[in-house]
């Protein structure tokens, strides 16, 4: 490939993840402030490509979110985009995966079959885009393995109960290089040393895994006590304050 295409491949990038993350912003901010589901829908389907990946209805991620010992989650309808229960979330989600997967093919986050490498997430705060990646995808960085290796001897004194020592780099202290810790360690680095006072919405386009469900809400704690609710590609939500998961 030559370098005028790889420029335009880029740029086409850069258009598809400029469009999604200007229609999720605005489509969230009106479901936020309770303008009916039809008129957002309207607004997902004027901003948004139909072409760009879709988690259909029926889709396996949907159901009900089960939660492990960390404490029950909060479960919103993951409607099918075109009304009804959960249909503002749904749109939402649909744009947050377009977003992860314009950032997916920008870094080359798929395998030669085609399958996700790993978990993305990602977030906003104050208008700048943050993506969280696990500890094996090429996007990790050093500075992003060493504040999880800075936070685990700390959780594992405070929480002796729930963190293990005999082997630290067992479960479920790997949560800390998972994909929905990472994001938190990048969000705290762009905000000054802390999230405190900060609410935020993190979109992952794979379920959380047991041992981000033990894990996180005491990173939480220690990053400033942040509000944050994760929610999945099938629109599941959980939402984290005070060291544990808000029923």
């Amino acid at each position: 490939m030559n370098d005028l295409t790889d420029e335009s491949s880029r740029a086409r990038t850069a258009r598809l993840l400029q469009d999604a993350q200007n229609a999720v912003a605005f489509a969230h901010g009106v479901a936020l402030h309770g303008i009916r589901a039809n008129q957002l829908i309207a607004l997902h389907r004027s901003h948004y490509n139909p072409s760009q990946p879709r988690v259909p209805a029926g889709h396996p991620d949907g159901g009900q979110w089960t939660s492990g010992g960390a404490g029950a989650g909060i479960q919103i309808a993951a409607g099918d985009g075109r009304g009804g229960p959960g249909g503002w979330l749904r749109a939402v989600v649909d744009l947050a995966m377009a977003v992860i997967e314009a950032y997916r093919s920008e870094h080359g986050l798929r395998d030669l079959f085609g399958n996700r490498l790993g978990t993305v997430t990602w977030t906003r705060i104050d208008g700048k885009d943050i993506f969280g990646s696990n500890s094996t995808s090429p996007t990790y960085r050093q500075i992003d393995r060493k504040d999880a290796e800075s936070m685990r001897p700390k959780l594992i004194e405070k929480y002796p109960d729930v963190m293990a020592q005999d082997n630290i780099g067992q479960k479920p202290n790997d949560a800390l290089f998972h994909a929905e810790a990472t994001v938190l360690f990048r969000a705290v680095r762009e905000n000054g040393g802390t999230l405190a006072g900060r609410k935020l919405e993190v979109f992952s386009d794979r379920p959380m895994c047991p041992s981000c469900e033990k894990v996180l809400p005491y990173v939480g704690l220690e990053l400033g006590n942040p509000t944050v609710t994760y929610i999945d590609r099938a629109g599941r939500t959980l939402t984290m304050k005070d060291g544990g998961w808000l029923k």
